[in-house]
């Protein structure tokens, strides 16, 4: 292995390994004679079955991609060194960038369950929960660097490892590591981006997006232009609307507003709530708390159902969402008639918690436009009607990249994959876990990830689960890389996109999933948040190309003849399998050392 790259002294932490990964053990104090050589034979490795070679995992993000990594990596792999670049100066990912007002999910990783103070909790308090969980686990301080941006990939067949180029923004000194596997969990939503509008950034106001909200802002009694008509700007509107003297906003395309998921269990109308005292109370008791999660789990996975079109589910959420925008609505019908969608179904868009959106919309102090903004300018914005409309805050909700391709040179053999892919509409995902022809490289939430389909969290241990089965067994059966074949991920593709034309994500809409064009092509799961986690569950190596540490023996890993179990103390007797009782080995030993019983006499004639 390449001696790895050291900035600052700091090497990432190394998991140590067990009894079973002890170079020595196994060995034969005397090398066994070998009969009758031959110039076929290969190289007998003197090592045990089932021991772990070494590996070292570079992770790309410290989010909650990258903290879930941590923690199973510590529960289910040996003798890995990990290092995690994230170019953030805290750790948090998405949840650490957006910080705009009314920006609020479910979220929560199932192994560290947090008594929330409200239903939809904020962005700041979801932030906090992972501050808190990586202060309890010592992640940063043991894997990962700050203020770090990976800013190239490089793999090498020769090496078999990857070289990863890193900028130490607080210096701006770039150095070289090394890494024989990648975990990239840089994100979907992290890449945020302007909206491209003549004039916008030679506005003298002041000037925001929604992924890098500065919390000093004070907009009472502000006037303000809110662009943009997708999650983020939904939550924006109504918790701004109190404070604002005017509010101007965009709609070029007709949304379904409606409640977010799990709504059954969220307050009136869809709407949030904070926990009572009684209520918290309850959340004490773990088994109790353990329910009440499973009750929203099992509601979100339900409601798969709306997305198929044609579906009793989908013609039942249609029916209620256009109640719930007339009702709303009703003395604007001017304003219904612009914005409800009548040409696609409810989910063609993420439903987003939009409590309060229709109403500020309506408001008096809201202008409502429908048509493109088509100029900014340094005092504000030109109207419809050719008018300049000042405005002292421009907060541009627009946002994301979400193609999908690399952000930085990925190159695989002196080839760079963002030049091959370029005119692809997203990088060719396999599973949304690897990249066609991308070695030793998982992705959590790649394209055709399920992110259309409620919390992230629960589909995060998916990807986990997957990369601990990936490693390790790249760790016990001497795998020097592994790769997804080109023709696997075409038939997944493929499969994926006819699925996918069942579904309301397909219809004529601007979203995210489709990079905001109404005929863009989605890269969404082709089934449900179920079916996802039970994909992810085994890992199909049929569909891999594999090469070997021993290019010439495949079963190099037999090693001496001998498995781990012989060696490290283990049950050598497993297959029998385990009394139900504690038993008394002294006594069964002493009763059997004791009279051997009757002995039978072998007659001979």
């Amino acid at each position: 292995m390449a001696p790895s790259a050291v900035d600052n002294g700091y090497r990432g932490m190394y998991i140590p390994p067990d009894k079973s990964t002890d170079p020595e053990l196994g060995r034969n104090e005397v090398r066994p004679l070998v009969n009758n050589p031959s110039p076929e034979d290969v190289e007998i490795l003197e090592q045990l079955y089932g021991s772990h070679k070494k590996m070292r995992i570079a992770v790309l993000g410290a989010g909650v991609s990258g903290l879930n990594f941590f923690k199973f990596a510590e529960e289910r792999l040996k003798n890995v060194e990990i290092i995690c670049y994230d170019k953030n100066p805290d750790i948090g990912g998405t949840w650490y960038e957006n910080r705009y007002p009314g920006c609020a999910c479910v979220y929560q990783f199932p192994w560290r369950p947090a008594p929330w103070s409200k239903y939809y909790s904020h962005s700041p308090e979801i932030w906090e929960y992972l501050k808190t969980v990586d202060r309890e686990n010592n992640f940063t301080e043991k894997y990962v660097k700050l203020r770090h941006r990976v800013v190239a990939l490089s793999w090498d067949d020769g090496t078999g490892q990857w070289t990863v180029r890193v900028e130490n923004l607080a210096t701006g000194r770039v150095f070289d590591d090394h890494a024989d596997f990648i975990i990239d969990g840089g994100g979907v939503l992290n890449r945020w981006k302007w909206p491209d509008i003549p004039g916008l950034h030679d506005f003298k106001g002041t000037l925001l997006h929604s992924a890098q909200w500065d919390e000093n802002t004070d907009l009472t009694g502000k006037k303000v232009a809110l662009i943009g008509a997708g999650s983020s700007a939904v939550q924006i509107l109504p918790n701004i609307y109190g404070k604002v003297d005017k509010v101007y906003t965009w709609i070029r395309n007709k949304i379904w507003i409606t409640a977010g998921f799990a709504q059954n269990f969220a307050g009136k109308d869809g709407a949030n709530f904070i926990y009572s005292e009684e209520q918290r109370k309850l959340f004490e008791d773990p088994d109790e708390y353990l329910a009440y999660c499973k009750m929203i789990e099992e509601e979100l996975n339900q409601r798969f159902g709306f997305i198929i079109n044609g579906s009793p589910a989908q013609k039942q959420a249609r029916e209620f969402s256009e109640n719930e925008m007339k009702t709303h609505l009703k003395d604007r019908p001017d304003l219904l008639e612009k914005v409800m969608p009548t040409g696609f179904y409810v989910g063609c868009r993420r439903p987003t918690p939009g409590n309060g959106y229709l109403q500020a919309l309506a408001g008096e102090k809201t202008q409502a436009y429908t048509s493109q903004l088509q100029r900014i300018t340094e005092k504000g914005f030109i109207d419809p009607d050719g008018n300049e409309q000042e405005v002292d805050v421009i907060i541009c909700a627009t946002g994301f990249d979400t193609s999908y391709k690399p952000r930085f040179p990925l190159i695989v053999n002196g080839s760079d994959k963002r030049d091959e892919w370029k005119d692809l509409p997203h990088s060719p995902s396999y599973l949304s876990v690897a990249l066609a022809g991308v070695p030793n490289y998982l992705v959590f939430g790649g394209a055709y990830c399920p992110s259309a389909h409620g919390s992230f969290f629960p589909l995060i241990q998916g990807y986990s689960n997957y990369a601990m089965q990936v490693i390790e067994k790249m760790q016990v059966e001497n795998i020097r890389s592994l790769r997804p074949k080109e023709k696997v991920v075409d038939h997944f593709i493929r499969h994926a996109d006819s699925f996918l034309k069942r579904t309301a994500w397909t219809g004529p809409c601007s979203s995210w999933f489709k990079g905001g064009k109404i005929d863009g092509k989605p890269a969404i799961w082709p089934g449900s948040r179920l079916h996802f986690l039970r994909c992810m569950e085994t890992p199909r190596y049929e569909d891999f190309d594999i090469e070997y540490d021993e290019a010439d023996d495949m079963f190099s890993f037999f090693g001496n003849g001998f498995h781990v179990c012989e060696r490290d103390g283990s049950d050598i007797t497993w297959y029998l399998g385990t009394p139900k009782k504690e038993v008394d080995m002294d006594k069964i030993r002493k009763v059997m050392d004791g009279t051997r019983g009757t002995e039978l006499k072998t007659s001979w004639k």
